[in-house]
This record gives C-alpha cells, structure tokens and sequence, in this order.
C-alpha cells in the first residue's frame, strides 16, 4: 500500500510539463482580445460575401467557413479574464490602426466579378497569418496553466489549416489566365504589405522576435 505521506510530485512520471510560459496574463488577454476582433470581423466578411458571390461551389464553402469563425470568436470570449480592470469588451480591439486598414482593404472587393480578389485576401494572407500567430501563442504558452487556451487554439488551428487549403484550391480552380493570376499577385502583395505594417494580427510581436539584441544595440 502506498504511504499517503510520502511527499508525490505535483504531475505523473509520463508528465513533465515546463510550468511557465512566456506570456503574463496581461499580454495573454491582450493577445486573444485581438484574436476575438479578428475573428468576428472575417466573420462578418465571409458572411457578407455569401451573398455577393456568383459561384455556387464557393458561396457554399464561405457560409462554411464564416461560421468557423464565428465560433473561434466564442471561444476567445470565453478565454478573456472577467476582472474589472480587464474588461472583455475593451480587450476586444484590434491591435493598432494598420490591422483595421488591412481588414477594410481586404473587405473593399464588392463586384461579383471580384472573386479572385476576395479570396485571395482571406486565404492568402489572413489565414496564414493567423495560423502564425496562434501557432507561436500555442508553442510558447503554459501547458500547466494555460491549458484551456491550448484546447482552443488547437480547435481553431485545425479549422484555419482546413480552410487554408479550402480557399487555396478555390483560387487555383478559378485563376485559369496570366491576366488572373496578375490580379491575384497584385493584390495578395497590397494586402501582404498591410500586414506587414500592422505586425501580424496582434501587432507587433505577433509571432516574436528572429533576431537577438546585438551587443552594438546596448552600447
């Protein structure tokens, strides 16, 4: 019989998890308040596309999609503290101003003719951004006590990589012409340098820093 005295550790011999991540709660819910902005607004995106529209085959995998992120929205709500000072309605902001203007580009395709442009928006360059970015926030967040944030950016992450590939072979089977794949070129580069000037989906940091400081930098 096991001595009930004798002192255990806190986790089974199979489970030697690191305790810390690299995230305070501060930045934490800050991160997933974004990630909350951004889901509600491709949301609203993908769903107002639905109607717009011609092709049947792709009308019905956006109302798919739409409603993906609908529910990531949800969960990310759920994720966000309940703390006075941590209010989740204020967290639910997107990052800076650039994020915004890359959401209202990419939202400004409105003629049925414009398909191409519309996907290539979502699935060329918001998509894998966000697969980015929830893919550094689940590699470097504490599989102790943030675990339920892990459960949630595994259930978004093998939604977007679905949906990534979804969007991809749309855009391959409608870009039949060198006019259409310049088009598509074009604006996937407009829209990548959005993004590149709002930082990723959650600013600045989104997915860390490649480079360390040199000595140069402190002196």
């Amino acid at each position: 019989m096991a001595d009930p005295k004798k002192p255990r550790l806190p986790f089974a011999p199979w489970d030697r998890r690191e305790l810390p991540g690299i995230f305070t709660v501060e930045e934490s819910a800050r991160r997933v308040g974004h990630y909350k902005w951004i889901e509600m607004r491709l949301f609203e995106v993908l769903g107002g596309w639905v109607a717009t529209v011609p092709e049947l085959d792709v009308k019905l995998r956006l109302g798919t999609h739409c409603y993906h992120h609908a529910w990531h929205s949800e969960l990310w709500h759920k994720r966000l503290p309940e703390l006075r000072e941590m209010n989740p309605e204020r967290l639910t902001a997107s990052p800076n101003d650039e994020l915004v203007a890359f959401v209202d580009a990419m939202t400004e395709p409105e003629g049925p003719d414009l398909t191409i442009e519309k996907l290539v928006g979502a699935y060329r360059v918001l998509i894998p951004a966000k697969i980015a970015a929830y893919t550094y926030h689940r590699n470097n967040t504490s599989t102790i006590t943030d675990a339920p944030t892990i459960r949630s950016l595994d259930f978004a992450l093998a939604d977007e990589f679905n949906d990534w590939r979804d969007g991809e072979m749309m855009l391959q089977s409608l870009i039949q012409s060198e006019a259409e794949l310049d088009r598509a070129i074009a604006h996937q580069a407009a829209l990548q340098k959005l993004m590149l000037a709002a930082g990723g989906i959650a600013g600045p940091g989104t997915i860390g820093d490649s480079y360390e400081p040199t000595q140069e930098a402190h002196a």
